[in-house]
């Protein structure tokens, strides 16, 4: 691991027994329609590549996985993605209806609620997505970005309201 976190030169059998960061590559693959079965001596380098992800993307999404995301963060700043947090909420905001998806249960009893989330995009049709989380979910401002959403984030009492709306 480069350093306490996971580089692009790390190889798949490092991280192969953490069944969220193998969720999280599974659902990438689903999401990008392309098959990824990664053997041992891959790198997360060339395991970006077959997912056809910016590395960067998905060092996010594994470190947060893996528990080292604040590592990886402090060492590369200029990659952790801002939250959009501010005083005025966008316009779509007000303007759609909203399905909410409350993940912090499926968190308390230790499951990944990204496949949960990406199957409740597929079904938005111009309805804005409201993810209530105990943290910021800032990988997924890349991943669902990278598909046409806009967000909007904030914390209130310690609870995260995360928006995605796809125009």
């Amino acid at each position: 691991m480069g350093g306490n976190f996971l580089s692009a030169e790390d190889r798949f059998e490092e991280i192969k027994n953490n069944s969220d960061i193998l969720s999280a590559i599974k659902e990438v693959a689903k999401v990008n329609k392309v098959e990824c079965n990664p053997s041992d001596d891959m790198t997360l380098g060339e395991i970006a590549k077959k997912l056809k992800v910016d590395i960067n993307d998905l060092l996010l999404i594994v470190n947060e996985k893996n528990g080292t995301g604040k590592e990886f963060k402090k060492a590369y700043p200029a990659l952790d993605i801002e939250s959009s947090s501010s005083s005025s909420a966008p316009a779509w905001l007000q303007e759609n209806e909203i399905v909410d998806l409350d993940v912090r249960e499926s968190l308390s009893k230790g499951v990944d609620p990204f496949g949960m989330i990406m199957n409740t995009i597929k079904n938005l049709n111009g309805k804005v997505l409201h993810i209530i989380n105990t943290f910021e979910t800032a990988p997924l401002y890349s991943v669902l970005g990278k598909q046409g959403f806009e967000h909007y984030a904030k914390e209130e009492n310690g609870i995260w309201h995360i928006y995605f709306y796809k125009k």
